[in-house]
């Protein structure tokens, strides 16, 4: 089994050009219960469909494509979604379409992102930003000149950071404003935290 996947779920999934190099860099692709204008949208046709299965086009999906019904009605597609790629040993997460416009569904999708980024590697990728979830340190390169917004959902989180316009050295986020709209400055730019961070860096 493959030990990265990229995802397509329901929401607004992006066309940038940095979507169109994580499509054309993996070769598994595993649809959340999704509607057939993503997947049309994005040009892919995935290897797996999840969910409950009532939004997805089954009966026109390729004969290569498998289909795995999850049960589970406690848990949302999503969450049903990342516990088969644990179960799978699928690490690596590039996950699409996961935001959009409910609002109630994009903040549950990245909390629920974060709470399982200590087993996956996840990375959201919404029309304006990859999000990543840090625990430990995270090394950025050649996104100078980018936004980044850094958000900590626990007060005493000691950060440390290099090559932004703002920089921290071991001090905490005096609110959850307070990490919003810095810049990298450098083509390397390093961001340590000792406890998890939601990391949000502008694509272009």
């Amino acid at each position: 089994m493959t030990k990265s996947a990229v995802l397509i779920a329901n929401g607004e999934v992006s066309e940038t050009q940095y979507v169109q190099s994580v499509i054309d860099s993996n070769n598994f692709f595993i649809s959340i219960d999704s509607k057939p204008e993503n997947l049309n949208k994005l040009g892919i046709k995935p290897n797996l469909i999840l969910g409950d299965l009532d939004t997805a086009s089954i009966h026109n999906s390729d004969s290569n494509t498998k289909v795995i019904k999850l049960y589970d009605q406690s848990k949302s597609d999503f969450e049903k979604s990342l516990d088969y790629c644990i179960s799978e040993n699928i690490r690596n997460l590039y996950i699409l379409g996961a935001t959009g416009k409910r609002d109630d569904h994009n903040l549950a999708n990245i909390m629920i992102a974060q709470q399982y980024s200590d087993a996956l590697h996840i990375e959201l990728i919404t029309n304006f930003f990859q999000i990543f979830f840090v625990n430990g340190s995270k090394e950025i390169l050649e996104k100078k000149y980018r936004n980044l917004s850094m958000i900590s959902l626990i007060d005493d989180n000691k950060i440390t950071t290099s090559g932004l316009q703002y920089n921290l050295s071991d001090e905490k986020l005096n609110s959850y404003s307070h990490g919003i709209s810095n810049r990298i400055v450098s083509d390397k730019c390093l961001i340590k935290s000792e406890k998890k961070l939601i990391l949000f860096i502008e694509i272009k």
